[in-house]
């Protein structure tokens, strides 16, 4: 403890002596999670024996959790201070391709300069042709400023003709210095232009300007010490999200899921050419359980009549995510095209990029991942009363190794775009249901036979009800179509309440998922036919009740 005491005040007391070595660490590579990322920046240095005071430019410092400096073998360093706008020179620290853009700039604005030069050498001479001309114009209006008439006759025509012949060839030359300044002025058009294309191209290489948060790091080498200096942070200013291109060859059953993913970053922090994971885990999840306190049970005085009761029966609700991180043996397997190779951890899903990834100005990178093909078993479903249409509706089984995170996704049948909607996550080995819009040639039908002209119309008293419904799907192709229809009969559930109900014809299934009343038929349309289902109800209840029940 005393050495380690010792060490820092040495690092500490020879700093304020010791040379300042500026340097550049870029971004090398990241664990991106859902929000946040792990953060790793390196750069290559040579320092000369002794003690010095290592500046490390980092623009999203402020940004930094858990920074933590490393070095190579033989260098010692001391406490790490943050240093927020430390002055550089311009350009001081630019890369090769931020030292390129930045000469392309510089040469942009000298050739915006002699343009402009050239412009201005017009516009004088164009000023003095215009004061000759102003000169001669005064000559030929006469009076006190005009040309005096000579008195020999013979000479008058000479003077005329040249007083003529000087006009016309200043006022041509004016005409041609005019025409040769506006292709000047499209000149210096033109260097304006590629003066601001030059900025731009260095603004999107974000250099880092005359001012910018640095890591100061006191070290102490005992000889010449070359290697890789390292900072490894955490910043929330950085995530990802899955998306998908979902579709559907309606005629095969074949689902492809194209898969995505949308990196991003904010802050002033350069993502160039980074080393990326992705992982589904997230760092700042609550990591402990609740603590329990006391609860005993007491009486109390009981609140006046009219006021907001409290029953002290409070609670809270957690909606965990499934994805987690845990601490067990990882599972490897390479993806399709080589984009990525995944990485299931426990709960937790990650992904390595194969390739660095850059994130420019815009703040996001759309990445492709690969794709997953599935097998689905179609069905067109119709649900009359609520819907117009029977829809498509695929079904289909996760069977990679790996779940299907949740995301935004386009769905597209056939090749054409359906819809856009969110994609729940679908576990390893799970089915899911995907709808792929409507099949307007099977349109549905739903009529209340009860009210038809010319019968007897809805039978109801105070405590009986009577109804005959039919609903049905109509076929307005050429093709025969098969449709799954689904319905939520009646059903009473109280013993004062009596129910009969007759189907025709009978569901092929009853309770479809575990919801009472809810039964499905497959029904067999021909072209240009209807199918339908015949419902007869029939209710009744105690007199000083009411049905509140509706076909």
């Amino acid at each position: 403890m005393r050495f380690a005491l010792s060490l820092t005040a040495l690092l500490l007391g020879s700093a304020a002596h010791a040379d300042d070595i500026l340097i550049r660490a870029d971004i090398s590579a990241a664990t991106v999670y859902l929000s946040g990322a792990d953060v790793t920046r390196s750069a290559e240095v040579t320092l000369p024996a002794g003690a010095h005071r290592l500046l490390i430019a980092m623009p999203d410092a402020a940004q930094a959790d858990r920074l933590a400096v490393a070095g190579p073998g033989g260098l010692t360093l001391g406490p790490i201070e943050r240093i927020s706008g430390y002055a550089i020179a311009e350009g001081a620290l630019d890369d090769d391709a931020q030292a390129g853009a930045r000469a392309d700039l510089e040469a942009a604005e000298e050739a915006l300069r002699a343009a402009e030069d050239t412009l201005a050498g017009a516009d004088g001479a164009i000023r003095a042709l215009e004061a000759q001309m102003a000169y001669l114009t005064a000559l030929t209006r006469g009076g006190s400023e005009g040309a005096t008439m000579p008195a020999d006759p013979a000479v008058v025509a000479q003077a005329l003709a040249t007083l003529g012949t000087e006009t016309a060839r200043v006022q041509a030359e004016v005409q041609a210095a005019r025409v040769e300044r506006r292709i000047l002025a499209e000149a210096v058009t033109d260097a304006q232009v590629a003066l601001a294309a030059a900025s731009d191209a260095l603004a999107r290489l974000q250099p880092l300007g005359t001012a910018v948060d640095v890591i100061a790091v006191p070290v102490l080498s005992a000889e010449q010490t070359e290697g890789v200096i390292r900072l490894d942070y955490l910043t929330y200013g950085a995530g990802w999200e899955p998306s998908y291109e979902i579709r559907l060859d309606s005629e095969t059953g074949a689902l492809e899921l194209a898969r995505f993913i949308t990196a991003y970053a904010a802050g002033p922090g350069r993502w160039q050419g980074v080393q990326m994971s992705f992982s589904t885990a997230e760092p700042n999840r609550r990591r402990v359980p609740s603590v329990l306190s006391p609860t005993p049970a007491r009486i109390v005085e009981p609140p006046p009549p009219g006021s907001r009761a409290d029953d002290g029966a409070g609670f809270s609700t957690s909606i965990e995510r499934l994805l987690e991180p845990e601490a067990v043996p990882v599972i490897e397997a390479a993806m399709a095209e080589d984009r990525a190779a995944l990485r299931i951890e426990g709960l937790s899903v990650r992904y390595d990029y194969e390739t660095p990834v850059s994130i420019g100005p815009s703040g996001e990178a759309v990445l492709p991942l690969d794709a997953l093909t599935l097998q689905a078993e179609t069905e067109a479903r119709a649900v009359p009363r609520f819907d117009e249409t029977a829809f498509l509706v695929a079904t289909a089984t996760n069977e990679s190794a790996e779940p299907i995170l949740p995301g935004y996704a386009r769905f597209y049948r056939d090749g054409a775009l359906v819809g856009e909607d969110l994609l729940p996550l679908i576990a390893a080995g799970a089915e899911a249901e995907m709808a792929f819009g409507p099949l307007d040639h099977l349109r549905l039908v739903w009529i209340d036979r009860s009210l038809a002209e010319g019968d007897r119309g809805v039978f109801t008293t105070a405590s009986t009800q009577e109804r005959r419904i039919a609903f049905g799907v109509e076929n307005t192709s050429d093709q025969a179509e098969t449709v799954r229809l689904l319905y939520a009969t009646p059903f009473a559930e109280q013993e004062d309440l009596g129910l009969e109900l007759a189907l025709t014809p009978a569901p092929g299934e009853r309770d479809v998922d575990d919801l009472r009343g809810v039964h499905a038929w497959s029904l067999a349309v021909a072209p240009g036919e209807t199918a339908l289902v015949e419902m007869e109800v029939s209710l009744d209840w105690p007199e000083d009740q009411r049905l509140t029940w509706r076909p």
